[in-house]
């Protein structure tokens, strides 16, 4: 038995339709931010920056109780997602939230 099924506007089903990406031009943005996001000692350093405006890296490992080169991780995943500045005063790197980044991240929310 052969059925077909009818489509009442063959555009929004066709390959040739506008892709995600055509119709959101910042949803691969959103995807990186959504994705350094998903993680809770990352959302964790980041309240912590929001609550306090700057933070030595060295201040991190005692909020979060991780290792130092663990807490340097998640600093890079959210440095290279553009959430975060650091700058090294000496031996030490402070970081801040990058307010623009933040901004679009909340464009973002529905």
């Amino acid at each position: 038995m052969d059925v077909k099924i009818k489509r009442s506007n063959p555009a929004c089903c066709s390959p040739e339709g506008d892709s995600s990406r055509q119709r959101y031009p910042d949803i691969e943005e959103g995807a990186r931010l959504f994705k350094a996001l998903a993680d809770e000692t990352r959302l964790a350093i980041l309240k912590q920056l929001k609550g306090t405006g700057e933070v030595c890296a060295c201040e991190f490992v005692a909020c979060c109780e991780l290792a130092q080169p663990t807490v340097s991780h998640h600093l890079k995943v959210l440095k290279e997602a553009g959430l975060v500045r650091g700058e090294r005063r000496g031996l030490w790197v402070y970081f801040t939230l990058d307010e623009a980044a933040m901004g679009r991240l909340r464009a973002l929310l529905p």
